[in-house]
């Protein structure tokens, strides 16, 4: 892909989840600070970021999540999270998460990666049904649809800005079949 040639993504073991869990931080870190609403609001620190990608690491290890990580070098530079869900009635569908690009990298083609790694284990799998939501109004809403999202709607006042302001989000889907 143009533009990724020094990038390299990689689907990460539980050990290698745990070991980039730094640069996971300093990456949810950057985010925030650039605005993005990704659970946090503005002045997290990396230990707290950090915090949140351990809560994981259980999941990780039992194969509930899938990380993928994006790295430019020993960097990371990226990330999106594979949920399945562990529900009976939906051995089909699983959520995407944390989808991360870092503002430095952005717009050369590294979400894109990440979203095909995510949905090519999630097909491989037979999860042909997944979902994700984003900030409305954002520009990851435009990237969502030209990668064959579909918008399923949108919730008033679902989560805080960064700023502490609510703000609506917009619930998207796909089907991989």
């Amino acid at each position: 892909m143009a533009g990724t040639r020094s990038i390299q993504i990689a689907a990460l073991s539980a050990a290698d989840y745990e070991a980039a869990i730094p640069g996971l931080a300093s990456l949810l870190v950057d985010a925030v600070d650039g605005g993005a609403s990704v659970n946090f609001l503005a002045g997290v620190d990396e230990a707290a970021a950090a915090g949140w990608w351990r809560g994981r690491i259980g999941a990780v290890a039992d194969g509930t999540i899938s990380p993928f990580v994006a790295f430019d070098g020993e960097r990371v530079v990226g990330s999106v999270l594979l949920i399945r869900s562990p529900n009976p009635n939906s051995p089909h569908r699983a959520e995407i998460a944390k989808v991360i690009i870092h503002r430095t990298v952005r717009r050369r083609g590294i979400g894109t990666a990440l979203m095909s790694a995510a949905e090519a284990t999630a097909r491989a799998e037979g999860r042909w049904l997944l979902f994700l939501d984003t900030e409305t109004g954002s520009s990851a809403e435009a990237f969502y649809r030209s990668t064959g999202w579909h918008e399923a709607g949108t919730i008033p006042n679902y989560a805080m800005l960064t700023d502490g302001t609510l703000a609506p989000a917009t619930w998207y889907w796909k089907d991989l079949r």
